[in-house]
């Protein structure tokens, strides 16, 4: 039984469902928090009324066909534009429901023509991000939860050229590229307890794809990632890391006991830069807004980072070789012609 997602079933939670401006909802058990675009996040004097929890929690629970009880604690779920999560009373340091629902709308938050307006990223940077897709370089997002990781992959899709084939990896349908873009080619699949991230990466590259899009990589999945950019596959995934120059650290971490002899040396050859988001969180509201961007290279038998974005700001450093050939090939030339300008000193190529 699907859910219906109505006034009816939200009760009071229905205006902040609405709101295209909220994006995360979670009750504690206690309050109830809001995370919003324009306030960033705040505790809302709301209270939820624990005879409305049971009968949505078992709502939502019939819609999937599971158990939410002693036995079975935790609930999860999804609508075409919403990830609710729940948390059985009996399992609550208070004896109280836990809820939090996520909104996945079917829509890019991030607009090329708004990014430098609103702080997001300054004009260099904005005519480097749809390079790194033309030019089809492999790359990896990272950032804090509720940084945005997503929604800037969602953004940068938008730049992969209309005939390369596309397959997205998820555990929830989160990015709905197909809606957003529906002349691309694009195919999604959705992983669980029974089908794994690695299983679906290997099905995604025997559908001869161009483009890999995982959401979010968390374990040895990644090795299949590398694979597939080692075979001529494009990867785009996000990670947790602290900076961009943590990520092959990280990977490798990730990677474990199944890290191989050479890997190291394969994040830095088929993964060509990385990107970190954060999130500002103020009484203002929040601000999203690209921090950092390095590039992966080899250099002779060494691995190198070579960080061109840090706070925010574009630094004087000398493109990869491979990345200025590829820029080259793809017909970038123009942002190559203005960034040779910037490196010599011309502080006014990019305002």
């Amino acid at each position: 039984m699907a859910l219906e997602v109505n006034e009816g079933l939200f009760k009071d939670l229905w205006p902040y469902i609405i709101n295209d401006s909220v994006t995360d909802l979670k009750w504690n058990g206690q309050d109830l928090w809001i995370t919003d675009l324009q306030k960033g996040r705040y505790q809302s004097d709301l209270k939820l009324d624990g005879d409305w929890l049971r009968i949505f929690t078992n709502l939502v629970a019939n819609s999937v066909n599971e158990n939410f009880n002693m036995s079975k604690p935790s609930l999860k779920a999804e609508t075409k534009e919403l990830r609710i999560q729940a948390m059985h009373n009996s399992v609550s340091g208070d004896n109280n429901i836990c809820l939090a629902i996520r909104k996945t709308p079917s829509c890019a938050r991030l607009l090329q023509q708004d990014l430098v307006e609103n702080g997001y990223a300054n004009d260099f940077i904005v005519k480097l991000l749809p390079c790194l897709m033309r030019a089809r370089l492999s790359g990896v997002i990272t950032g804090d939860v509720g940084a945005g990781k997503t929604e800037l992959e969602k953004y940068l899709c938008y730049f992969i050229p209309d005939n390369d084939p596309i397959v997205t990896v998820e555990d929830t349908l989160e990015m709905k590229l197909k809606t957003i873009y529906p002349n691309k080619d694009i195919y999604s699949l959705k992983v669980s307890d029974e089908y794994t991230n690695e299983q679906a990466i290997r099905d995604a590259l025997r559908l001869n794809t161009k483009w890999l899009i995982i959401s979010e990589s968390r374990g040895r999945e990644i090795l299949r990632i590398i694979e597939g950019a080692s075979s001529g596959c494009v990867a785009l995934t996000s990670i947790h890391a602290e900076n961009v120059w943590e990520i092959p650290d990280r990977i490798l971490n990730m990677a474990g006991d199944n890290a191989r002899a050479g890997l190291e040396n394969d994040i830095y050859t088929f993964f060509d830069y990385a990107i970190k988001v954060k999130a500002t969180f103020s009484p203002d509201g929040v601000k999203r807004s690209i921090d950092q961007i390095c590039f992966f290279d080899r250099n002779g038998k060494k691995n190198v980072i070579k960080n061109i974005v840090r706070d925010g700001q574009a630094l004087k450093t000398m493109l990869p070789e491979r990345v200025y050939r590829k820029f080259y090939q793809n017909n970038e030339r123009d942002f190559l012609e203005t960034y040779i300008k910037f490196l010599k000193g011309d502080r006014n190529e990019f305002n």
